[in-house]
């Protein structure tokens, strides 16, 4: 009995040890709306960009200059991740609050995502649910850092 309890103990310890972590959103930060007491124009921006990097705590993805609805100046901006193999699935979006007529400015937003592994390829799906994709593939390792202009994925060939 004292045997087979071993080899049982032995067996879950050695399938706990091969189990992969999960890709999970770690954290996540913006500026806010950034046009509100400042006269922007649309001329005198940055291009949007999405830059994808990595960091010692996992994937930074960040995106410059987004156009949101201003209710997120009440219900502030949700980031989520949901994974397929290796396939990572990111949303940004509204949180509750009304969709309002008008449109705000984010300088900047920011998601860490953990759990990735050193060496192998993934698809980034940006913003999919909503129906206006960026799919980017990319190869997880150190030092590296992709910067895409973001308008360039709705460019027609």
């Amino acid at each position: 009995m004292k045997k087979a309890l071993l080899v049982l103990s032995a067996a879950l310890f050695l399938l706990g040890c091969s189990k992969e972590s999960a890709v999970e959103l770690v954290g996540s930060t913006d500026t806010g709306c950034s046009n509100d007491n400042v006269a922007t124009k649309v001329a005198d921006l940055a291009e949007p960009q999405l830059i994808l990097e990595y960091s010692e705590q996992g994937l930074v993805i960040t995106r410059i200059n987004a156009w949101l609805n201003c209710s997120i100046k009440e219900g502030g901006i949700v980031h989520e991740i949901s994974t397929d193999g290796t396939v990572i699935h990111y949303n940004v979006y509204e949180k509750d609050g009304k969709a309002l007529r008008c449109t705000c400015l984010v300088g900047k937003m920011t998601a860490t995502v953990a759990g990735l592994k050193t060496g192998r390829e993934y698809v980034l799906d940006y913003n999919c649910a909503d129906g206006s994709c960026a799919s980017i593939t990319f190869t997880y390792r150190k030092g590296m850092k992709l910067v895409e202009d973001y308008l360039d994925f709705w460019k027609e060939d």
